[in-house]
């Protein structure tokens, strides 16, 4: 009698694994690609989010020059423990928002020290694709980019597909 067949399993969740920018190159397949940098080699950015004074913040993490950073008061923020977000992509998607809401199905990121939940950002912004946080009280998401901590109106929210 032959053996069993071998299945692999179809992974149909979203999940947060724990990485630094030097270990998360094995996840490339799995994680969430939220955009990409300007420049001459457009690296990839992926969702990430790290802890920072007490909130859980989402932010971007460049793979291929193994730098991520969060946006926080102001500032972009390096930081070197953090999750990186992975789901296969036909359980996602980016709809667009602003002011601070949130579509049906957004896919929380994080939250603030006072229990605020955070979601998953991006926009287009000066040639590139950066992810960052919907931080709904402010009424914006918050990207981190050139050093520094930009709010924007209008932005799509990483959503779970409903139905």
């Amino acid at each position: 009698m032959p053996p069993p067949p071998q299945y692999q399993p179809v992974q149909d969740y979203i999940d947060w694994i724990p990485s630094t920018p030097n270990t998360a190159a094995p996840l490339t397949h799995k994680a969430v690609v939220a955009g990409k940098e300007p420049g001459w080699d457009s690296s990839p950015l992926w969702v990430i989010r790290a802890h920072h004074g007490g909130d859980l913040v989402p932010g971007k993490l460049a793979i291929r020059d193994r730098r991520a950073y969060i946006p926080i008061a102001g500032q972009e923020i390096p930081v070197h423990n953090f999750e990186v977000l992975c789901a296969p992509a036909h359980i996602i998607r980016w709809l667009p928002a602003s002011n601070g809401q949130v579509p049906v199905g957004a896919i929380p990121g994080g939250n603030t020290h006072s229990g605020e939940t955070l979601y998953i950002g991006r926009v287009r912004y000066n040639r590139s694709t950066t992810p960052g946080k919907v931080h709904p009280s402010h009424g914006c998401l918050y990207i981190s980019f050139g050093g520094i901590e930009v709010p924007h109106r209008s932005y799509e929210v990483l959503c779970r597909v409903v139905g």
